[in-house]
């Protein structure tokens, strides 16, 4: 499966470890260089920086041709927003990190 994480802080990086060693095609959307810079010297993944909720960064990684996107920040708005876009563009399924109840009750639909 072609998976793109975006967030590559502890729920990212471990999402892209277990699916980089399951032999899926793992992109991650990371602002911060260094921090996906040592992600990329661990594992078998494709980095790209930027914004994920960037048109222009998720269209660089491949979403309109993922079969699946994570979108695990800290920000459940980020998280969101990351995941319409990328359904838009044509991703088969998102996944989003939510830790908000209020946004898990009013998405339970």
């Amino acid at each position: 499966m072609k998976i793109v994480i975006v967030g590559d802080g502890k729920v990212g990086f471990a999402l892209a470890m277990q699916l980089d060693k399951e032999g899926h095609d793992v992109t991650i959307i990371e602002e911060k260089q260094k921090v996906l810079n040592n992600t990329l010297n661990l594992l078998d993944v494709v980095g790209i920086q930027g914004n994920g909720a960037n048109y222009d960064i998720q269209m660089a990684a491949g979403v309109n041709q993922a079969d699946l996107l994570i979108a695990a920040t800290s920000a459940d708005e980020m998280n969101l927003l990351c995941c319409m876009i990328a359904k838009k563009m044509g991703a088969q399924r998102t996944i989003a990190r939510i830790r908000n109840p209020e946004y898990i009750q009013s998405l339970a639909f």
